[in-house]
């Protein structure tokens, strides 16, 4: 499909086309612009048509901008916070899944050692979960029951 240019005719035959299925007159129809997915208004003090033909924004369409610009800043910034969000989540659970998997590792360690009756490695292991839990889990008030 090639570009080809879009001529008044055309412009108001696809308007009629839309008129009749809307099942209104032409002149009912509400015209907008969409930017970027932002669907503008056309107002005469924000839009005109030159005499060569060409669709101009008047200064009034930059309120509109400045306030879409702001939202737009405003978009960003709820974008970053999230991102550091995420990354602060991913991190967390990254660290809690390589925790997890230690964990793991160890007590299949402590579980092998018992099949095969290595006592002294299975008291090691309990000596090294129990010094861990006295280093960072144990209650403040020093009761463990």
């Amino acid at each position: 499909m090639s570009a080809k240019p879009i001529t008044a005719k055309m412009l108001a035959q696809r308007l009629g086309t839309v008129a009749r299925e809307l099942g209104c007159e032409t002149d009912a129809i509400e015209v907008h612009a969409s930017i970027a997915g932002c669907r503008i208004p056309l107002h005469s003090t924000t839009f005109q048509v030159d005499d060569d033909g060409t669709l101009l924004f008047l200064n009034g369409f930059e309120s509109f901008l400045d306030t879409m610009r702001a939202e737009m800043k405003e978009m960003e910034q709820c974008l970053q916070n999230e991102s550091q969000r995420y990354n602060q989540l991913h991190m967390a659970l990254h660290h809690l899944t390589q925790t997890s998997n230690l964990l793991c590792t160890q007590i299949a360690v402590m579980c092998e050692a018992h099949m095969a009756g290595d006592n002294a490695l299975v008291m090691r292991q309990v000596e090294q979960f129990t010094q861990a839990y006295r280093a960072n889990l144990k209650p403040a008030d020093g009761r463990v029951h």
